[in-house]
């Protein structure tokens, strides 16, 4: 008997490690999938069916975020300059997938003080913290965890980016994973900045 309930403990043991094996594995095929079908953002504005206001009044927005140290932040610490919003999970694999592009094309503009770039989080921050070390191009990015959210800035599904210009219009909305490090949005974000 002692002997059956050992031969099943190892065989569980074995069993839910391969599990955690298979499971990393699969992640990652479906990360490198959706690479392999993502295309370049539309850029196009918010759909007026879905989104009847698309401009943000700074001084009535609730948006509360912080970054990775504690910093609290809202996008009225940021009024007079672009924004890029992009909302993202760890747990989500059209996120993780786009995210390389989306770290080339911060890297474009890091150092131009006319535009913010703002990846948000809803998970709690031990989470995000966590996954860090898993994906190198996450640790480029200025992520953040959100506080306090906005009904201005709820999504069907993520991943989904915004684009709003320093007067607070909300110029693009996209949803899914896409190529942000294109020339084409490159051009594009230098136009309005």
């Amino acid at each position: 008997m002692t002997c059956a309930i050992g031969a099943l403990s190892y065989q569980y043991y074995t069993t839910h490690k391969n599990l955690e094996e298979y499971k990393g594995y699969y992640n990652k095929v479906a990360i490198l999938y959706v690479q392999e079908i993502m295309e370049v953002p539309e850029l196009k504005s918010p759909d007026p069916e879905n989104r009847p206001i698309t401009t943000i009044d700074l001084e009535t927005n609730i948006l509360q975020f912080q970054d990775l140290e504690g910093n609290e932040f809202s996008l009225r610490d940021f009024e007079g300059k672009t924004l890029f919003i992009n909302y993202w999970a760890t747990w989500c694999n059209p996120c993780l997938a786009e995210m390389p592009a989306m770290a080339e094309l911060y890297e474009e503009f890091k150092d131009n003080e006319n535009i913010v770039f703002l990846y948000l989080s809803k998970e709690d921050m031990d989470v995000i913290t966590d996954y860090l070390p898993k994906d190198e191009s996450l640790q480029k990015l200025p992520l953040y965890k959100v506080i306090t959210d906005d009904e201005l800035f709820k999504t069907r599904g993520i991943p989904t980016t915004f684009i709003v210009d320093k007067s607070g219009e909300i110029l693009v909305e996209d949803v899914g994973s896409a190529l942000w490090n294109d020339e084409k949005v490159i051009n594009y974000l230098k136009s309005i900045i």
